[in-house]
């Protein structure tokens, strides 16, 4: 297939206006609310709800898989109804000449499925690539980077694998790819193979390293992932691949050389550039510094890219300086890591010692209050200093692909259409609605059953901080050895719900449950 108009392909560079590569400014302003604390060891275990596998696969899986399928039913007739309404921006003069291309490039650009999509993109470009693909019979591929790895908050989820976030992320795409499929065969109704299909490059094996992820825990991630899309039925239309194993088997070598060249430079320019300007003593001055100096500036970002990236990864990271103190639990540990990462900008001195605090303040850190200032305020500066060194490889990474001349992922999957996290011209951005007022991708938080304005009940994705100060039940699956409790949810109910067991859930759902992003 021929590659796109430059207009709606790929832009070498960062945008130097706005463009976002990471987005977790949220948790800095949860992570200081006193209010919103964690379930205590004992308390969690308290409201822990156990259930079977089996009221998963057969209860449970049943009324989403259902769910979806009339959605997708629904978004390819609004998107065949949106075409003919369009039919003069396609350049056709009555409604009997639209086919199924328009009613596709409309699904594709469904706010329910894309986020600000006809921005960056034009519709009669896009529309002019699916009816190239059409009238070859060629499926429309689609790709998009996403599903990195359960982020290492405890802040954010009780584990390292994926849970019924990934799985609902997992079955969005699926309602993309089913949404095209429905419309495609309407026309060509005796077409051979799919329609269309969805490829998810995971790329926590790009980023791990910064944020010190274990490659194990990166492939034990995509493993569950590859799981549920078979739990799910989706394994013919989703797959999930590596996006080192991709750009390895994908990229020429010459690429593959000038990307990692472009990797060395970022990482040298932005080390010569930030490093000597950073005081962990004074992090206020080191902002305004780091904004002035940055390499790659994004004037409608007043804090600039590197320093919003490095408050987002503020709480990503997966601390080597808390790691390794030894004769912690988790709990205390995490005590230690929500205190740290709320007061991480400031230092400690005697003055701000947290016996000063309110009874609020104290109670929220835990154990954590236990430790002198001084001792916190060495792993304060430590944890800065990984985390500033995170950030400067992070940026590099990105730009390892973003100042190539084309995108690599295009050109390991060339034809595919390129969908992406954060929106950028080219590239058709997923719809992420915000909940509480905030947009959490699935491996950035929690699962959660919440009721919306509507009377309906919606599954999304929320810190898991934030589930449990509004007193969310966790619910996770039974062991199969049947020894040992689950430590990590596979989702939360959210108390407004008003049920406390799985049967109720269940009845609940079967009646409300929608797949509507909006509603």
């Amino acid at each position: 297939m021929e590659r796109l108009p430059s207009r709606l392909g790929y832009r070498v560079g960062l945008n130097r206006i706005q463009e976002s590569v990471i987005s977790s400014h949220f948790m800095h302003t949860m992570s200081q609310d006193p209010t919103l604390r964690l379930y205590e060891r004992h308390d969690f275990h308290a409201r822990l709800l156990t259930i079977d596998q089996r009221q998963v696969l057969n209860g449970l899986i049943p009324i989403l898989t259902t769910a979806s399928t009339r959605f997708c039913e629904e978004r390819a007739k609004a998107a065949r109804a949106r075409a003919l309404d369009r039919r003069e921006e396609y350049g056709h003069g009555n409604t009997s000449t639209i086919g199924a291309s328009e009613s596709i490039t409309e699904a594709i650009l469904d706010k329910e499925f894309s986020r600000s999509g006809a921005r960056y993109n034009e519709r009669a470009l896009l529309n002019q690539r699916i009816k190239e693909a059409i009238d070859q019979r060629l499926p429309i591929d689609m790709v998009i980077p996403a599903l990195p790895f359960k982020i290492p908050s405890p802040l954010k989820s009780r584990g390292p694998l994926p849970d019924l976030g990934e799985a609902n992320f997992l079955l969005s795409l699926y309602e993309i790819v089913r949404t095209v499929e429905i419309i495609y065969r309407t026309e060509h109704p005796n077409h051979e193979g799919l329609s269309a299909r969805f490829t998810v490059v995971a790329d926590g094996s790009r980023f791990n390293e910064a944020v010190n992820k274990s490659s194990p825990e990166i492939v034990s991630y995509q493993a569950e992932l590859s799981r549920w899309t078979k739990i799910l039925g989706l394994d013919e239309y989703v797959r999930v691949v590596d996006y080192r194993s991709l750009m390895q088997e994908g990229l020429p070598q010459e690429i593959l050389s000038s990307k990692q060249e472009v990797l060395h430079q970022a990482k040298t320019g932005y080390s010569d550039a930030l490093w000597p300007i950073f005081d962990p003593g004074d992090m206020n001055a080191t902002f305004q510094s780091a904004t002035e100096a940055e390499l790659d500036p994004e004037l409608g970002n007043s804090e600039g890219r590197f320093v919003s990236l490095l408050k987002s990864l503020v709480y990503t990271m997966n601390y080597r300086s808390l790691q390794s103190l030894h004769g912690l639990n988790d709990e205390a540990r995490s005590d230690l890591y929500r205190e740290l990462t709320a007061h991480i900008f400031h230092p400690y001195t005697e003055d701000t010692a947290l016996g000063s605090l309110d009874t609020s303040r104290r109670q929220g850190a835990g154990q954590a209050s236990g430790f002198p200032p001084e001792f916190k305020e060495e792993l304060r500066r430590a944890m800065l200093n990984e985390v500033w060194g995170a950030a400067i490889h992070y940026i590099a990474e990105i730009k390892s692909d973003r100042d190539l001349d084309e995108d690599p992922i295009l050109t390991c999957l060339p034809g595919y259409l390129r969908w992406t996290i954060h929106a950028k011209q080219g590239q058709i951005a997923i719809a992420t609605p915000p909940i509480l007022g905030v947009s959490v991708q699935a491996w950035a938080g929690s699962a959660v059953f919440r009721p919306t304005s509507k009377g309906k009940v919606r599954l999304c994705s929320l810190p898991v901080l934030l589930l449990e100060a509004m007193g969310a039940i966790p619910v996770a699956v039974r062991l199969n050895d049947r020894r040992g409790t689950p430590s990590q949810p596979l989702f939360y109910i959210d108390k407004e719900i008003g049920v406390g067991n799985m049967d109720g859930l269940l009845a609940v759902l079967r009646d409300t449950f929608t797949r509507r992003r909006f509603s």
